[in-house]
């Protein structure tokens, strides 16, 4: 992975990379205790489902932005720009850990689209290379806590400790 390019504007940069501190700092408490209070999991996940609506409404404005672009090219920019703030939406409700898959598949489907696009289109050189350093900082913290402090049981963490109960009926929740 290239660093971003010196050209990258100091704002975006820094703005970025504070972005990741919640992610790290949530992932790494929620790893250092994963049978703590279950409102640093959904702390992690209102954050990630955040951002991810953040990086999918950047495409409304490239629609908006880009000179020349078709009446498909502007929908199809539009209309995607809304599938990752319904994917947040959907983190926030089903169960735990599912919640975190979700986030790091979208987030790599959403990066999949902003190459697509840059291929297509003048983005700035710096953009794509600022998405991998933000995409893979924000994943692998989600991942970590997937992998080292998954929620046992399929169920949504309050954090009184009570829980929610899974929403699919039991044949349904081997999913």
């Amino acid at each position: 992975m290239r660093p971003p390019p010196a050209s990258t504007p100091a704002a975006a940069l820094w703005l970025g990379i504070g972005g990741l501190l919640p992610f790290v700092l949530l992932a790494a408490w929620r790893i250092h205790d994963p049978q703590g209070p279950g409102i640093v999991h959904i702390a992690l996940v209102a954050y990630g489902a955040v951002i991810l609506t953040f990086v999918g409404a950047l495409h409304w404005g490239f629609a908006m932005l880009l000179p020349h672009a078709s009446r498909r090219e502007q929908w199809l920019l539009m209309g995607w720009s809304t599938i990752p703030a319904l994917a947040a939406w959907s983190a926030m409700i089903v169960p735990a850990n599912v919640d975190l898959g979700l986030l790091i598949a979208v987030f790599w489907l959403h990066y999949a689209f902003d190459m697509t696009l840059a291929r297509r289109r003048h983005l700035p050189a710096w953009y794509l290379p600022l998405r991998t350093l933000l995409t893979l900082g924000a994943t692998l913290s989600l991942l970590a806590v997937l992998v080292f402090a998954s929620v046992p049981g399929p169920s949504r963490l309050l954090p009184n400790g009570m829980t929610i109960p899974h929403p699919l009926p039991p044949r349904m929740q081997q999913f």
